[in-house]
């Protein structure tokens, strides 16, 4: 083990430790020194094309060790950052800590349905995870992003809008068999801003919807259950999300064969996320200041998850960022927005203010 790579383990290092690549206009920032220069400069070409194509915010970080679990330095920090478009919260961060032989994944708000926790543990684990375990971080690290890029390229418009373009959890069904037709339908509704566009999503999404409630076994609509009867084909941790209010859980079943279909609908503004433990959309977090942040310092934040079907528990610390002292009406232009409130280019000296409610999916070897 070379001397860098040995210090790199041995000192665990803080989100206020990192440094923000986008100081630098990149988007890499290889503390544990494991990238060679090579395959640093194709992962920068390849998350600045991203950026430049779809207004998607991808960062990657590899350090030595942590204060706390990976994963909550990883939330902290994509937080602290502001990963991702501000409207839209389409970032990702990427995090390898080689002292615990670990990586997070974590998504913003916005691409959490177009990379959903599933998809990235199992890329991962076909991806990334088998030249890790050969000690070619690099390698393992960008065939991971190959794969995240062709993900988000399938879906250009919901990458790109993320949840400003989201129209409503009535709308937009957590639904693992939704199709092509959805995305086709919202890239007509944008292009035709409206109206017609509108028009043809509607008509596509019932078509969409009525081949999914059809029985595959007697070819006829399948009929919803009520909401007394469906709790007999749902597990507890469903039930409990349906109690909680965080997703609503719709069951149809043929009344000829008795075949039945289930189908999760997310409500957005429940207060309650996905348990990294159980999955269920059942955790809750608390968020205590500990230390008010100032012009003059940051804040600290102590940060509690509780799951309410599982019993997960977790604490951790979270810096906050110092507030930014007033500013004349006729600075410059230095902001990361422009004047006109468009989305601002790659020149810019920070990351776009999007946020993480901790979706993503994790890897160890």
């Amino acid at each position: 083990m070379s001397v860098v790579l040995w210090a790199a383990l041995a000192s665990a290092v803080t989100v206020s430790e990192v440094p923000d690549p986008r100081a630098g206009g990149g988007w890499v920032s290889d503390l544990a020194e494991v990238i060679d220069a090579g395959t640093e400069a194709r992962i920068e070409e390849r998350l600045e094309a991203l950026h430049q194509e779809l207004d998607v915010e991808v960062a990657v970080v590899t350090v030595g060790a942590v204060e706390g679990t990976p994963k909550a330095f990883t939330h902290a920090l994509f937080n602290r950052w502001g990963i991702g478009d501000r409207e839209a919260n389409n970032g990702l961060l990427v995090v390898l800590v080689l002292g615990e032989r670990r990586l997070e994944m974590e998504t913003g708000y916005g691409l959490e349905p177009v990379l959903p926790d599933g998809w990235l543990g199992t890329m991962q684990a076909r991806e990334m995870v088998p030249h890790f375990k050969e000690g070619d971080y690099a390698a393992g690290l960008e065939a991971g992003l190959v794969a995240v890029g062709a993900r988000l390229h399938r879906s250009p418009e919901e990458a790109r809008r993320g949840t400003e373009g989201a129209i409503g959890p009535d709308l937009a069904p957590v639904d693992p068999h939704a199709g092509a037709d959805y995305s086709a339908a919202i890239g007509v509704s944008a292009a035709f801003g409206g109206g017609g566009g509108l028009g043809l999503f509607f008509l596509l999404r019932a078509r969409r919807r009525r081949r999914e409630r059809t029985c595959p076994t007697c070819g006829i609509e399948m009929p919803m259950l009520s909401e007394e009867a469906d709790d007999a084909h749902l597990d507890a941790g469903q039930r409990l999300e349906e109690t909680l209010n965080s997703v609503d859980w719709q069951v149809h079943q043929c009344t000829q064969c008795g075949h039945t279909r289930s189908f999760a609908v997310g409500q957005w503004f429940s207060g309650y996320t996905r348990c990294p433990e159980c999955s269920y959309k059942t955790r809750e977090t608390d968020t205590v200041t500990v230390l008010e942040a100032t012009t003059v310092h940051g804040g600290i934040e102590d940060i509690i998850e509780r799951c309410e079907h599982c019993g997960y528990h977790h604490t951790y610390t979270r810096h906050t960022p110092r507030k930014e002292a007033p500013s004349s009406s006729s600075s410059s232009g230095s902001s990361s927005w422009s004047s006109g409130g468009s989305r601002s280019s790659s020149s810019r000296s920070s990351f776009g203010g999007g946020r993480s409610g901790g979706g993503g999916a994790g890897s160890s070897w």
